[in-house]
């Protein structure tokens, strides 16, 4: 049977989901690589020489695709030797609602969500320089490096208590994330990582749960997709929660990957307070 790729968009963190299948018997690896209109090619993360040794099918999801942008999707399967046994590819594009701003969490990626951005108003760009003074010269000698990546203020608001937790394990982690938002609004993927974050209660009642987040950003290239892969996001303490039994388990999830995304009855983002907030 030859590799087949297909890709489904699951709309609630508009991610792709993609399933490899038909993986041949001597399959020791898969790799899969985004690429878009303007020929930039990228790895999904966790698709990477991902080992499928002994599967005919792997699934993995892409929480990064471009939104709004067409782009194709190859994967090809790689035997012990690195010599390829088959590729597929597919086309997709994800939508989106206008004026969506998504900040994207790359080490738990159920935890993304759509936020107002309130202001990401300037990039200031630091160029590292030497200036030596020379005497009886009027000018300095100048030994300038090119610019660094921008630092930039990025201030962001939460509308419920739930949005300022996720926002607080997000931004508390110190992990690179990603703003991603459709192209027309200037940004597309943009990656960051936080250096300090200010959370805000700016309306003057305290029981109110709106929050404004000032956070200092430095702009990185995108975390390698091979090294930097986040697990699965359900925990034991959800397995235990929504099964009695591993009978009863063994009967409600078809495959690993179906148990890693099942949470209790309600609960889509499973995200502790960060603080606590009841001790």
């Amino acid at each position: 049977m030859a590799v087949g790729l297909a890709a489904t968009v699951e709309p609630e963190k508009l991610a792709v989901r993609l399933d490899v299948t038909g993986i041949p018997a001597a399959g020791a690896t898969v790799t899969i690589n985004r690429v878009s209109p303007s020929g930039s090619s990228a790895g999904v993360r966790g698709a990477v020489g991902a080992p499928v040794s002994g599967l005919t099918t792997y699934v993995v999801r892409d929480w990064e695709v471009p939104l709004a942008t067409t782009v194709t999707y190859t994967a090809t399967v790689y035997d012990s030797g690195g010599a390829s046994l088959g590729a597929a590819s597919v086309t997709v594009t994800v939508p989106y609602a206008e004026c969506d701003a998504w900040i994207v969490d790359l080490a738990r990626p159920t935890n993304s969500l759509v936020l107002t951005v309130e202001s990401l108003a300037e990039l200031d760009y630091a160029i590292p320089v030497g200036l030596h003074e020379v005497l009886n010269r009027r000018d300095p000698v100048a030994t300038p490096l090119p610019a660094r990546t921008p630092s930039a203020e990025l201030v962001v608001l939460t509308d419920t208590l739930d949005e300022r937790d996720q926002v607080r394990a997000l931004l508390g982690s110190a992990y690179p994330f990603l703003v991603r938002t459709a192209p027309d609004q200037g940004i597309g993927n943009l990656y960051l990582v936080p250096t300090e974050f200010v959370e805000e209660r700016f309306l003057t009642l305290g029981v109110r749960p709106e929050r404004r987040f000032r956070v200092d950003v430095v702009q990185v290239v995108r975390p390698d997709p091979s090294i930097y892969v986040p697990l699965a996001p359900n925990t034991y303490a959800n397995v235990k929660a929504t099964y009695a039994t591993y009978t009863a388990l063994r009967a409600g999830v078809a495959s690993y990957d179906a148990l890693a995304y099942t949470f209790p009855v309600g609960v889509a983002n499973p995200i502790l307070p960060w603080p606590p907030d009841d001790v």
